[in-house]
């Protein structure tokens, strides 16, 4: 996709776009040219008139290209001025290795690869004993540590009577609200239960005894040559079925890469961000760092300045914020990584599906040069919550230490769940459910926001949302305390999630630079964070007039 600049202009052969919507291929091309250096750093693109008249094609198609590439960061735009090309010099395009046809081994590993780096995948299995594909530390019994930390919660939770067992049961259980906007729910409605169990029917009728076997440690062969097609075709990323880990749950598998890495392994996670990963940290032992984030995701310097070994980040759709990484500032990241031997990069591509404007946002992964990404992603989103299958794909060395250190842990997830998964997607299911769950999220998020203009609340609050995710924040003007909001909102059947329920803190200042920043941000505002994924259409009004109440004196 090479570009031809005339007077300015650009001229790409649009009937060379196979599949690709004409303003995906508009952007994918200008894209390449931009990181490969063909269109230098400081041009001044041609303006989207000009352009749409010079290839044939709409302003709107022009327009749609355009935004992504700002949203990604390649471009920039000046007022008055028009578009220019950032500077991403440093940006390595990531090798393409042409497609190569995936088989099976009889014990069903499967041998030969999709990715580039098939033949190192491919030879885990057959020298699970490289020595350098091992990590410092990991080789000298990483789960030393971890046994001793899970012994002594064992044996903590053993000197406790057995008569208070049951309350803490009940502790533990979700209260019932009216409506529950703090958790991060799908509409269950919307899944097509009827095309999944005619997928499981099929799996318990097959007449081979293969489903019935103990299968591979990593996953069925069907799904995860499934799911590396399914990357291919929906994120652009380049990979072999055998890089890809299947587990139950994305805290299952990151529980296993904290088993592997070693109990002296420091990780960072993004503040404000998710409770969870900090608290998995903590259990196993492992020490972590809340790294604080601006306007454009993660701060790298302050995550050099942490020490931190691994960081775990949501690039295409930080949580709660909602901010997309730009390439300068993933270049920044893939420039710290690369920098020691042991520095990963965690991408968690949760709810990356649900973008509402442009195409979807390149992941980390699909530009990683160097294998330094772990890929962590989740059906439970896009599916149903129940539906606990998850997966990360490994660079081949961390899958060469995966191999030797964890592989004697059995796969946790059904194998007749697994093939109707793999069916489910090798017919199109996934993706149709994908965007049809996206239509309807996105005609949800208008309701909701549509409801809140004509609500009380819009003389008090403003929202902030970036046309992704299942959330937004609501930045509302009141002199209630945090814990005040809380309650009037259980006193109105609600269970509000608080922009501050999201900062991590470990008790070293990182999380007060982090909160500075965000008050001077919201101005001292009250910043709820709002899932709107979960509401029933006939409960919406009353949602927000019962949330309009907890700011109000209602009757």
């Amino acid at each position: 996709m090479s570009a031809s600049q005339q007077a300015g202009m650009l001229t790409y052969d649009l009937r060379s776009r196979g599949t690709s919507s004409l303003y995906e291929f508009l952007y994918q091309s200008i894209r390449e040219d931009i990181a490969r250096g063909r269109i230098p750093c400081g041009t001044k693109l041609p303006s989207k008139r000009n352009l749409a008249q010079h290839l044939d094609i709409g302003v709107a198609t022009v327009t749609a290209a355009y935004d992504q590439l700002i949203t990604e960061g390649f471009v920039r735009t000046e007022q008055r001025r028009g578009y220019f090309v950032e500077d991403v010099s440093e940006f390595r395009c990531k090798p393409v290795t042409p497609q190569v046809k995936d088989s099976s081994s009889e014990d069903g590993t499967s041998v030969g690869a999709e990715c580039g780096a098939q033949d190192a995948a491919a030879g885990v299995f057959a020298a699970h004993g490289a020595q350098d594909a091992r990590l410092d530390d990991a080789s000298a019994g990483p789960n030393s540590r971890h046994r001793e930390t899970a012994r002594s919660s064992a044996d903590t939770a053993s000197d406790a009577p057995a008569a208070e067992t049951p309350h803490a049961i009940e502790r533990a259980r979700d209260p019932e609200y009216f409506v529950d906007l703090k958790a991060n729910r799908t509409s269950v409605s919307l899944f097509p239960a009827t095309v999944w169990g005619r997928y499981m029917r099929e799996a318990l009728s097959l007449p081979s005894d293969n489903l019935l076997r103990s299968i591979p440690f990593n996953g069925l062969p069907e799904l995860r040559r499934a799911i590396a097609s399914y990357l291919r075709r929906t994120r652009g990323m380049d990979v072999s079925p055998d890089c890809i880990i299947i587990g139950a749950g994305s805290e299952y598998l990151y529980g296993r890469l904290l088993q592997m890495l070693g109990p002296t392994t420091t990780f960072a996670m993004e503040n404000p961000g998710y409770r969870k990963f900090a608290a998995i940290s903590k259990a196993f032992g492992n020490p972590w760092r809340p790294v604080p984030i601006d306007e454009s995701g993660l701060l790298v310097d302050e995550l050099e300045e942490s020490g931190a070994d691994v960081v775990h980040v949501s690039p295409a759709n930080h949580f709660p914020t909602g901010i997309v990484m730009p390439i300068k500032r993933r270049l920044e990241l893939f420039e710290w990584a690369n920098r020691a031997r042991k520095r990963y990069i965690i991408e968690d591509d949760y709810d990356s599906e649900f973008r509402y404007s442009g195409c979807l946002i390149m992941p980390l992964f699909a530009d990683d040069a160097s294998d330094k990404v772990i890929y962590l992603n989740a059906f439970s989103k896009t599916m149903v919550p129940s539906l606990r299958i998850s997966y990360m794909v490994l660079p081949p060395k961390l899958l060469a230490c995966y191999v030797d250190t964890m592989s004697f842990y059995s796969c946790t997830v059904s194998s007749f769940e697994q093939y109707a998964l793999a069916r489910f997607i090798e017919e199109g299911h996934l993706e149709r459910h994908i965007n049809r769950t996206r239509n309807f999220y996105r005609r949800q998020r208008e309701a909701v926001l549509r409801e809140i203009a004509q609500s009380p609340l819009a003389e008090i609050s403003h929202v902030e949302e970036r046309n992704a995710g299942t959330h937004f924040l609501l930045y509302v003007r009141t002199s209630l305390t945090h814990d005040q909001v809380r309650q009037r909102g259980a006193e109105q059947g609600l269970n509000i999630s608080l922009f501050n329920d999201y900062l991590l803190r470990d008790g070293d200042g990182l999380s007060e630079r982090t909160t500075k920043r965000f008050e001077q941000y919201s101005n001292g505002e009250t910043a709820l964070v709002l899932n709107y994924a979960g509401i029933e259409p006939e409960r919406l009004s009353e949602t927000v007039r019962r949330l309009a109440c907890v700011f109000q004196e209602c009757e």
